[in-house]
């Protein structure tokens, strides 16, 4: 379940001259203005903007924004220009940055192994292969004699890719003991146009 909502913090807060609009009691009005910000999981994204309110230290009475008496509306609008959101109220937008890089350089890395690793079959090799529109499998590397590689398919199939860590924790069980030949350079195809999703070996 994903939570996510609005806050307010408290960024800046001045005493004003005028007087109190409902006790007309002088200097007892705190003006404060608040930043409005999005969170998620109580973890904020970035600011949504600012309002703000009086209060009168003699009368107590409260007054939002859209209460304030034009004077009121003057000095709202000069210390909102002054305050600045928080860094803090864009920490999300941080995390999420730092998760989009750190994916890039692990999609990167396992690119670079792919790439590597389908020039060079080893026996045991276990391909992710996309066969269909949400319709996947499992090939295994059964021998490889110079440029072609023997493998087992899997007897199974799945749906979604999830489904395939499922399949690999059968083991061995789940593949035919029967195998057919690919070329490397058909596998190499195969990778570059995404019917090859993944080589897992166990080194």
């Amino acid at each position: 379940m994903i939570i996510f909502g609005s806050k307010a913090t408290l960024v800046a807060t001045e005493n004003l001259l005028d007087k109190c609009p409902n006790c007309g009691t002088e200097r007892s009005v705190h003006l404060a203005v608040f930043q409005n910000y999005a969170h998620i999981f109580f973890i904020p994204l970035f600011p949504m903007g600012k309002t703000g309110a009086t209060e009168c230290a003699h009368c107590k009475q409260v007054l939002r924004k859209k209460e304030f008496p034009d004077h009121f509306r003057r000095s709202y609008s000069n210390l909102k220009s002054a305050s600045k959101a928080p860094l803090w109220t864009f920490s999300g937008l941080g995390l999420l940055a730092i998760f989009i890089v750190f994916g890039g350089i692990m999609s990167k890395q396992k690119d670079d192994k792919n790439a590597a690793w389908i020039l060079a079959p080893q026996e045991g090799d276990v391909y992710e292969i996309k066969l269909d529109y949400k319709q996947y499998t499992l090939y295994k590397v059964h021998e490889v004699v110079g440029d072609t590689v023997f493998v087992m398919p899997n007897e199974y199939e799945t749906d979604k890719i999830k489904g395939l860590r499922a399949m690999k924790n059968k083991g061995d069980a789940g593949f035919v003991q029967e195998f057919f030949p690919l070329l490397k350079e058909d596998l190499k195809i195969m990778l570059e146009s995404g019917e090859l999703l993944d080589i897992d070996r166990k080194e």
